[in-house]
């Protein structure tokens, strides 16, 4: 099962990279012999043969870096005071463009809390950490004969590598997440996304021994899914609401007496794009999380979402 994840990834890429050989453009021209032609133009004649030169369509700006970064603080639901704020969700991302419609990417990825209290309750300090680093072969325009020309599907495989601690500690070996989305672009700047996230994580054991001592299930797979409404009301702002499902799957084990683990939630969400300029975004957030198996109490967040074009 390991192996065949990993090999699924592999062949991805290949496929990617084969198709994007495929693609490429050749350029027929003719040339007669009593014909002047211009050395620069690249045509040869012999005779009266016709020569035909192929070249490659030029590709430029293949190489980009983009960055991404999504922070925020918690309702305290034992507090009730909001937490610290939290950057969770932060990379770099060095892309590769292949073709028009494949790119590969290498994403090392961080997160920095400052001091005050956790989203439980807790005193802590300013902390670093560093997040599980990931690959991604990126598919746009996919099934674009076969779509009306207002929508677009794209296909995005991750794999990530445990180079978190809490990874480490799980005991971790790779995580395979199929990112897709399928947008409908209406108006001059508006669009609706629909987008599933499913992964499944490949495990050394399906227990371990958490930081405290305690047997703890390692993660088995999770999904995110849902829908996102992205209405312009200028070129620079747009109004963003959103449902957003989690869910997740722990492993079992008879041998420790620890069964499936399994959590449900649904986020409510409604944020403000403001679009600064050409290659910098920012989006101020109100989220509400529901629990749907009636754990834990509903929490209110507030977040800043913002991501750019180094080059």
């Amino acid at each position: 099962m390991k192996l065949n994840g990993l090999f699924i990834v592999a062949l991805v890429f290949v496929t990617g990279i084969a198709h994007a050989q495929s693609s490429k453009k050749k350029i027929k021209v003719e040339a007669p012999v009593a014909a002047p032609v211009l050395a620069s133009q690249g045509t040869e004649t012999a005779g009266t043969n016709t020569a035909v030169v192929e070249k490659d369509k030029p590709v430029r700006n293949n190489f980009g870096v983009t960055w991404y970064f999504i922070g925020g603080q918690t309702l305290s639901n034992q507090t009730d005071q909001l937490s610290s704020f939290d950057v969770f969700d932060s990379y770099l991302s060095f892309n590769y463009k292949i073709s028009e419609d494949f790119k590969i990417s290498a994403r090392p990825a961080f997160g920095y809390a400052l001091q005050g209290t956790t989203n439980v309750g807790k005193e802590t300090n300013d902390r670093s950490r560093v997040r599980d680093f990931s690959f991604v072969a990126g598919f746009s325009n996919l099934f674009q004969e076969s779509l009306p020309a207002s929508m677009s599907y794209k296909l995005a495989p991750r794999l990530y590598l445990p180079t978190s601690d809490g990874s480490k500690e799980e005991g971790m070996i790779a995580r395979l997440r199929m990112e897709q989305s399928l947008r409908w672009a209406f108006g001059q700047y508006s669009d609706v996304t629909f987008y599933a996230k499913p992964a499944y994580y490949f495990q050394r054991t399906t227990t371990y021994l958490n930081s405290s001592g305690k047997i703890r299930t390692s993660k088995l797979a999770d999904s995110e899914h849902g829908a996102e409404l992205s209405y312009s009301l200028s070129k620079m702002f747009a109004v963003k609401p959103a449902l957003n499902f989690i869910e997740s799957w722990s492993n079992s084990s008879s041998a420790n007496n620890q069964a499936t683990f399994r959590s449900s939630a649904l986020d409510y969400r409604i944020g403000l794009e403001i679009r600064a300029i050409k290659d910098l975004s920012f989006t101020l957030g109100l989220q509400r999380e529901q629990d749907l198996l009636a754990k834990k109490d509903d929490e209110m967040s507030y977040s800043l979402l913002t991501g750019g074009t180094l080059f």
